[in-house]
């Protein structure tokens, strides 16, 4: 340090001496050329006087020989005359070129061109008066004082044009006055500078004696705060030399290894620890071997850092090692423990390949739903046909039975991957529970003890409310199938606020205010190792046709999509409690009304323009409508329903797919025609929506959908409702719950 200090003063005094002379010649090279500036503009400020004046000298000289001429008559007095006449000329290019740079003057020059030009024509015109006529005729313009008043305005002219250069040498000799004042100021100035720049280096050198023992008592200080910061990382450091022994390490570098102190020496041999750290984690090969290191590895540059991975046997723990070269032949050996990492990037791969799943589900589920369309359509029309005693009425029944069921498991799969189209609202969960409670009772049997734990004041909750009772019946059979012997449900409902803490432990799950809706048994309970698996598809720990191993991936699908979560507690032999919680509906109350279904199907007689690409699907969709009383009007694609809204055919309704071929969905098609025909009503029809009525998951507002495959029934109520007729009412969202429930009761539920 005291060595830095000496040069920077050294360094400092040699600038101020080549800082002084510098600005010395600098200033007298300024000084030298702003008086010689000086003395060229004062000299260039002569020679414009001179030139005035001689101009004025020989417009004088003219007016002299032409007065002689006219007094005399003698043609040699106009020699004066006609000398000045060409040197006139010459003296004024003489000073417009002179003053150039000054408009002022250039004014004053143009204006003098004028008066002198006026001059000699007078001077010219009584001369040749006189040779003509003679002088009496001269002498008469001569009376005029014409020829004085311009003699006495261009003398005028000259006298301002002299003032003027008069003033401009006062100033110019005003300037390098001030040139030279400021030339002894800055002459000083760098005096001073480098007098101060001579003092500060003294300075210096004087201070690198006291500054030895402070630097030296901050390298110390430097020295214990970067092996403190070398403690504090989390990663394990060990430094080699050349030879290969261990020089040092950090506190954390035996830990991540699990070594003991003990083992861990200066002078250590690389060999020997390599040994040490396999039988600590009982792993073969957990470091490089000192070959390998001696004679790099796969022809790796010397420079170039080695980055290889292990997993330990003993904890299951995945390292990371580094090691790094040194310039002097010894290396930086680094260990990382990213076991995390590992497992963040295993549950990434999940995850895709659980949204793979989904993707595949959406592409499929229109083909696969349309054929369900077809079958069922087709067994709801045959079913009505057949007499009560015909014993192929339990066969369809079993056929219709299997259709829904197949439809059901299409449902699960697109909850799921979250591609279901839901239509929310505000819902209150409490009314929903009484009919909930009644129908569970019935359907798990006595064995079950259903209650319900209702709370005051609960807030309505933004959902789908047919996806709730749907998700709140998974969940039922769940609790039933993991009760074999009976036992206790348990539905309890409670407003909850899940604060940022909450969401930061728990992906996808944002702060605020949730309505919470739990079911919880007093059943078997699960393992660690199935609670960690729970919500994944056709996941389970039944016995073969006992589920499906969808009920709780749908519950998790629908929660997400809905902007909620799903929480799941269990314990071997404890029971289950799984939270449900629905994003609050703020601003808003809202009341689950659920009106008796009629005891007939709704008719009615309204013009029903079906598009459908599928034949078939479209064909059982129109005989249905046929038998309900609608005239039905068919299309297989958009330019067809066009067309015929173009010729004037009468259609009140138009029940048009989703999803089309040639690039027209029927979307675009509803679009055109209601801007054909105001007022036309739209009922959509799919069994996969993609984005064309649904976005995020949620149905677009005022849309209407019929998800395929649909009952007779469906189709029904679906039209009148979407027609707006006062008959519209349609069945409460648990009826269509009730199928289902059904078939799972004889068929088995989801994983328990």
């Amino acid at each position: 340090m005291t060595t830095q200090l000496a040069r920077r003063a050294h360094g400092l005094a040699l600038i101020a001496v080549a800082g002084f002379l510098a600005v010395v010649g600098i200033l007298l090279w300024e000084q030298f050329d702003s008086n010689r500036g000086a003395i060229a503009w004062v000299g260039h400020t002569h020679v414009v006087r001179d030139t005035a004046r001689q101009l004025q000298i020989v417009v004088r000289d003219a007016e002299t020989g032409q007065r002689g001429y006219l007094l005399t008559g003698r043609d040699d007095y106009l020699r004066p005359y006609e000398d000045a006449l060409g040197q006139i000329t010459l003296l004024q290019g003489d000073l417009r070129r002179l003053t150039a740079d000054n408009p002022a003057q250039q004014d004053r020059l143009r204006g003098l061109a004028g008066t002198l030009q006026r001059k000699l024509e007078e001077m010219a015109q009584a001369i040749g008066l006189r040779r003509d006529q003679g002088l009496e005729a001269a002498q008469s313009l001569m009376q005029t004082d014409l020829g004085q008043t311009l003699m006495a305005a261009i003398e005028t002219v000259l006298g301002d044009l002299n003032a003027e250069e008069e003033r401009l040498l006062a100033t110019r000799i005003a300037a390098v006055d001030r040139s030279q004042a400021r030339t002894r100021w800055l002459t000083l100035a760098a005096i001073l500078a480098s007098i101060l720049l001579m003092l500060v280096a003294g300075r210096l050198l004087d201070r690198a004696r006291q500054r030895l023992q402070a630097a030296e008592a901050e390298q110390r200080r430097l020295a214990d705060q970067l092996r403190g910061s070398l403690d504090s990382i989390s990663q394990g450091l060990a430094v080699f030399d050349a030879t290969g022994q261990l020089q040092r390490w950090n506190v954390n570098f035996p830990a991540q290894m699990q070594l003991t102190g003990a083992v861990l020496q200066p002078g250590l041999d690389y060999a020997a620890l390599a040994a040490w750290v396999d039988q600590a984690s009982g792993s073969a090969d957990m470091l490089e071997s000192a070959a390998q290191i001696r004679h790099g590895r796969g022809g790796r540059s010397a420079r170039e850092p080695v980055v290889y991975e292990r997993r330990r046997e003993v904890d299951d723990r995945s390292l990371e090692f580094h090691r790094t070269p040194m310039p002097d032949g010894g290396f930086v050996l680094t260990v990382t423990d990213i076991t995390e990492r590992v497992r963040a990037a295993a549950s990434a791969r999940d995850a895709q390949r659980m949204q793979a799943m989904g993707q595949l589900t959406g592409g499929i589920a229109h083909d696969f739903n349309n054929l369900l369309a077809v079958v069922l359509g087709n067994l709801e029309l045959i079913r009505p046909k057949l007499p009560a005693d015909s014993p192929l009425l339990p066969r369809v029944e079993r056929a219709i039975w299997g259709a829904r069921r197949g439809a059901s498991l299409t449902s699960q799969l697109l909850a799921f991957a979250r591609k279901q189209p839901l239509a929310t609202a505000p819902i209150d969960v409490s009314a929903m529970l009484p009919d909930m409670a009644t129908l569970l009772r019935r359907t798990l049997g006595a064995p079950i003890e259903v209650r319900v734990v209702d709370a005051a004041g609960l807030w309505p909750a933004m959902a789908d409310a047919t996806q709730v009772e749907s998700a709140l019946l998974n969940l039922a059979l769940n609790a039933r199938d993991a009760m074999p012997n009976g036992g206790r449900l348990t539905i309890e409902v409670a407003n909850k606020v899940l604060d940022a803490d909450y969401a930061a432990r728990h992906a996808e799950v944002a702060p605020g205010d949730y309505v919470m809706l739990a079911v919880s048994d007093t059943g078997t309970g699960m393992t660690p190792e199935v609670l960690e698996r729970v919500f994944e598809p056709f996941f389970t720990t039944k016995e073969p046709g006992r589920g499906t191993g969808l009920g709780l991936a749908m519950v998790f699908g629908f929660a997400k999509q809905s902007g909620g979560h799903v929480k799941i507690y269990s314990e071997p032999g404890e029971g289950t409690t799984v939270r449900l919680y629905l994003p609050r509906a703020v601003g808003v109350a809202a009341a689950v009304q659920r009106p008796s279904a009629p005891v007939e199907l709704p008719r009615g007689d309204a013009a029903v323009l079906v598009l459908e690409d599928d034949a078939q699907v479209r064909e059982v969709t129109a005989t249905m409508l046929r038998e309900l009383g609608y005239r039905v009007l068919e299309a297989g694609d958009g330019p067809t329903a066009l067309r015929l809204a173009a010729e004037g055919v009468p259609i009140d309704l138009l029940l048009a797919d989703v999803v089309l071929p040639g690039g027209m969905k029927g979307s675009e098609v509803a679009r055109r025609l209601t801007e054909l025909r105001p007022g036309l009503r739209v009922l959509f029809m799919s069994g996969y929506t993609e984005n064309a009525i649904v976005h995020h998951g949620r149905l677009d507002d005022g849309v209407q959908l019929i998800g395929k495959p649909f009952s007779r029934e469906q189709l029904a109520r679906k039209v009148v409702e979407a027609l707006g007729w006062p008959s519209a009412a349609a069945a409460p969202p648990v009826a269509a719950n009730i199928i289902e429930l059904g078939a799972r009761a004889r068929g088995g539920g989801p994983k328990g």
